[in-house]
């Protein structure tokens, strides 16, 4: 079984912006572990374990999805945790721009991969960069204080142009991610029945 999730990629730039918001964050004596900035994507879709006899399957139903949509812009801006930053197990930096186009990117993967038996996420679609997840409760507050005096937090603008099928690894410092199929997203040209 291959552990897989479709997601977006973020270039260099952004990755070294993000690593220089999370330093500050990171000196804090808090138990979270924290993404190196190197690993930072923006997941539409974690699929889980599949078969590899599915994978093809998989690239067949996601290369349309690309096929059919326009390059658009992103921008990480403003952070936070999940459920809440007062009962925090995932620390976040959210996104701004083209949120339009990146929904409907988001649902067209939900809707091209249904039918190979990947459920839709009941949940709606919070588009977000996952930065820490908390492993425990000691000195939270100093990480919540300085999340909130942070929320105006504005990263750098980046074009986002391909989409990505990843390979995840579990690794003892953390998952490791391993593209297996990419396609670039081409300007909602007409499929050729």
């Amino acid at each position: 079984m291959i552990r897989t999730f479709v997601a977006l990629d973020l270039p260099p730039k952004v990755q070294e912006d993000l690593g220089a918001f999370c330093a500050p964050l990171q000196q804090l004596d808090v138990p979270v572990s924290w993404i190196r900035p190197h690993r930072v994507h923006l997941t539409l879709k974690f699929l889980g374990n599949v078969a590899p006899s599915l994978m093809q399957a998989i690239g067949d139903a996601l290369r349309p999805v690309a096929e059919n949509t326009r390059p658009f812009s992103l921008r990480p801006a403003g952070c936070g945790a999940f459920p809440s930053l007062r009962e925090m197990r995932v620390v976040w930096i959210g996104v701004q721009g083209d949120l339009g186009p990146l929904t409907a990117l988001q649902q067209s993967v939900e809707d091209a991969l249904q039918p190979l038996g990947f459920p839709k996420e009941h949940r709606p679609f919070r588009a977000h960069l996952t930065i820490g997840r908390v492993k425990g409760r000691r000195h939270l507050k100093a990480l919540q204080d300085t999340l909130a005096a942070r929320q105006n937090y504005q990263g750098v603008v980046f074009d986002v142009s391909e989409l990505v099928l990843y390979k995840s690894d579990l690794k003892p410092d953390g998952a490791q991610y391993t593209p297996l199929q990419r396609w670039p997203l081409q300007g909602g040209a007409k499929l050729l029945e």
